[in-house]
């Protein structure tokens, strides 16, 4: 028996999985988000520590938690949580959705040089944990003294449960401190914020153990005291282990709030379209890079609430829009409605209704924006073909993959073969698998994933596929490109 804990923005999750990758248990527990002035966005480190514990305790029964081998961390990425000298935290959690650090991101971006950012960190320019240690340096100078430990959600909780903080490649690189090139940290961006590598987490590969399970923390949950803990990963690679999306020209696609890819490569990429996040993958020997959209789930749900409609998970909005037919009767959906995404684009460009009629009903509109964000989905995988990333598959999760008529309309548009995970909770699945190989170190990841990946529903392009050939040309037609000065 295996334990997969992922931690969430909002839901830590938490699996229980046999080797041949059965689900027998599951439990979760909400986090709160604190949301503060000039955007900040923060959480309460110990609450997601008490929320892993309980999701943990309500994943199946007290036995089977007994017979767990090892446990397997994913971590939302490049949220920072800074501790003292004791390891105590130093304020709250600054959660990846803060965006008081983005001046500073782009200032030291811009100082180091467009060109030498991205080579140095797999990253265009600065994000999220980086921007913040940069603002902390200004604002809390306290909180960066030597004797104070920079932490990562992931590693924090990994530490409370084994007694040592340690996170891999993939949790470092979301902080913009790691370089893929080297597998190291980034030197010189630790010495322009006056921060030493043995204040970081330890940089462990998620093969090796971070440590044991604590005596303490096996009486709170009933599993084994002393089993291995794995070193926390990044969820998006969690979640492409879990999908089997491990092998050069896969494309994992998170049809979540935001749609977001992972692009599987053999070599080493440069960061696509000013936006792609490179970094070595959880297996060896590959890379992934990480676009997202920003927009996907969130135009959908803005759809629904504008129109008065009821939510409901993907299968639900395929069965309200399938009476009306490919193409929505000529309306036209740019589904920009964020100030960020629209990688390539000039800047600017917003979303856009075209092509209305009077005999246009609500359901028009909801299968517009579908069929506009797989426009913008097919426009993203355009980006990475173009950059020399191969393309071959898409392993499509989350809500939306549960739908009939969603997949197939992103198979028509993009061209490619879709198949749909049928597991839900594929960050902690994927967490699952590196347990496993704590204690099968001789197996492979690769091997790994094809014997605990789930089942998946194959959807081919159909007859619809030429008809969305065409509107995807007259979509990209229709946007206004990114100059040079804009990158």
């Amino acid at each position: 028996m295996l334990l997969g804990l992922d931690l969430g923005t909002t839901n830590v999750k938490a699996i229980l999985v046999e080797n041949d990758g059965r689900i027998v248990g599951r439990g979760s527990a909400p986090v709160k988000l604190f949301h503060v002035e000039d955007g900040g966005v923060e959480q309460d480190i110990e609450a997601i520590y008490s929320a892993a514990l309980a999701a943990i305790g309500s994943a199946g029964s007290s036995a089977e938690r007994s017979g767990v081998e090892a446990v397997g961390i994913s971590s939302q990425g490049g949220a920072l949580q800074m501790l003292d000298g004791d390891g105590r935290p130093l304020g709250r959690v600054i959660s990846w959705l803060d965006s008081r650090g983005r001046p500073y991101d782009e200032r030291i971006a811009q100082e180091i040089g467009h060109e030498t950012f991205p080579r140095l960190t797999g990253h265009p320019r600065g994000a999220m944990a980086f921007g913040q240690l940069a603002r902390l340096r200004d604002e809390h100078p306290d909180f960066l003294t030597k004797a104070n430990g920079v932490g990562l959600v992931g590693d924090v909780i990994v530490s409370q449960l084994c007694g040592r903080r340690a996170h891999d490649a993939t949790s470092l690189s979301c902080a913009t401190l790691y370089n893929p090139s080297t597998g190291s940290v980034v030197q010189e961006l630790l010495d322009r914020l006056g921060v030493n590598e043995e204040q970081l987490p330890d940089l462990i590969s998620p093969r090796d153990a971070a440590g044991g399970l604590l005596n303490e923390v096996a009486r709170e949950t009933s599993l084994p005291a002393g089993i291995p803990v794995a070193a926390a990963v990044h969820d998006q690679y969690a979640a492409a282990l879990g999908v089997g999306a491990v092998a050069a020209g896969d494309v994992m696609f998170g049809a979540g709030t935001a749609w977001v890819l992972l692009a599987v490569s053999d070599q080493l990429m440069s960061p696509v379209a000013g936006a792609g996040f490179v970094c070595r993958h959880v297996v060896e020997g590959v890379y992934g890079q990480i676009l997202s959209m920003a927009n996907g789930g969130s135009a959908i749900t803005w759809a629904l609430d504008l129109m008065g409609l009821s939510r409901g998970g993907g299968g639900d909005v395929d069965t309200m829009f399938e009476p009306v037919p490919a193409g929505s009767e000529g309306l036209r959906f740019r589904p920009l409605l964020l100030p960020v995404g629209g990688a390539g684009l000039a800047p600017g460009t917003a979303g856009r209704l075209t092509g209305l009629r009077l005999s246009h009903g609500r359901m028009h509109v909801l299968r517009a924006v579908v069929e506009g964000l797989a426009m913008e989905l097919a426009r993203y995988l355009r980006l990475l073909t173009d950059a020399g990333v191969p393309v071959e598959r898409l392993v499509m999760c989350g809500g939306a993959a549960a739908g009939r008529l969603t997949p197939q309309i992103i198979a028509d548009t993009t061209g490619l073969p879709v198949a749909c995970a049928t597991e839900s909770d594929t960050g902690a699945l994927g967490a699952a698998m590196i347990a496993r190989g704590l204690v099968e170190p001789k197996e492979s990841l690769v091997s790994l994933s094809a014997a605990m990946a789930p089942p998946f529903r194959p959807v081919e392009p159909g007859p619809q596929a030429d008809l969305y050939h065409d509107m995807l040309d007259e979509y990209l037609a229709s946007l206004p490109l990114a100059s040079e000065g804009d990158a």
